[in-house]
């Protein structure tokens, strides 16, 4: 699973509780699809852990990359990379939250990347 980096601001609390809770619940999403995921917390908060590098669940030989990404996340350059470069590695899907599915897929088909799934979280 790939994860966006933790961005501090002046609620950087609720920031980064909000994205660990996007990423709990798309693992959640995972497990229950018989993927295995590594424990990522450890991996979230050792200092100076890259935070941009591919963490991956998967199902027997079957290996997936996926990135959570909160709302602000959607239609960025960085997204954008971040994507194509998963993509580029292998099966890659992308969580979001609910309201923004059909904007993340639009991105998706915008960019080329055709398989890419997107889902909800």
């Amino acid at each position: 699973m790939e994860g966006l980096p933790k961005k501090e601001t002046s609620s950087g609390k609720d920031l980064d509780s909000g994205w660990r809770e996007a990423v709990r619940q798309s693992l959640a999403s995972l497990r229950r699809e018989g993927f295995s995921v590594p424990d990522l917390v450890r991996g979230l908060r050792a200092r100076g852990a890259r935070r941009d590098g591919v963490l991956l669940a998967a199902r027997g030989p079957h290996i997936v990359r996926v990135i959570v990404l909160l709302d602000r996340d959607v239609d960025s350059g960085a997204t954008r990379a971040r994507v194509r470069a998963a993509y580029r590695r292998g099966e890659t899907r992308v969580f979001v939250p609910w309201v923004l599915r059909w904007r993340m897929l639009s991105n998706v088909e915008r960019w080329g990347l055709r398989g890419v799934s997107v889902s909800t979280w």
